[in-house]
């Protein structure tokens, strides 16, 4: 026990002071993927980013419009934080650059619902009606 003593006391401090000072993070730190609502195109059929998704993170609701299509616009897209590895595929397969990554690393939440991030379009096929990032599962 004596020689884990002493050989701390000759190592140092090893650990940073976070909470209390955050740190900068590396050149290429990969955070959470944010959406842009302003320029995705899923409310317009596009759905490239959910395609490449490999843990499912992002999925399409997909508007009623009584026809049954498959490439119908979209209703909503939802990122759950929850589910992604932050990879960063769908940032690379988003051809509007609705996708990015910001350094944001603290995700920690009490409610996994809060871990959700939904876009929300209007059910029409040449405009958006909402273009709104909702961080509570709701609509807008």
């Amino acid at each position: 026990m004596f020689s884990w003593i002493r050989k701390g006391l000759r190592t140092g401090i090893l650990t940073t002071r976070y909470p209390a000072a955050h740190d900068r993070m590396p050149e290429g730190f990969r955070g959470r993927p944010v959406i842009d609502p302003a320029r995705c195109l899923a409310g317009q059929g596009c759905s490239a980013c959910v395609a490449l998704c490999l843990p499912s993170a992002l999925y399409l609701t997909r508007a009623d419009n009584g026809t049954g299509e498959a490439h119908a616009p979209a209703a909503s897209l939802t990122l759950d934080i929850g589910r992604c590895v932050m990879c960063g595929l769908c940032i690379d397969a988003c051809p509007a650059d609705a996708l990015r990554m910001v350094e944001e690393y603290e995700l920690a939440v009490t409610n996994q619902e809060d871990l959700r991030v939904t876009a929300s379009y209007a059910i029409g096929p040449d405009q958006l009606a909402s273009r709104k990032e909702n961080h509570d599962g709701t609509s807008a």
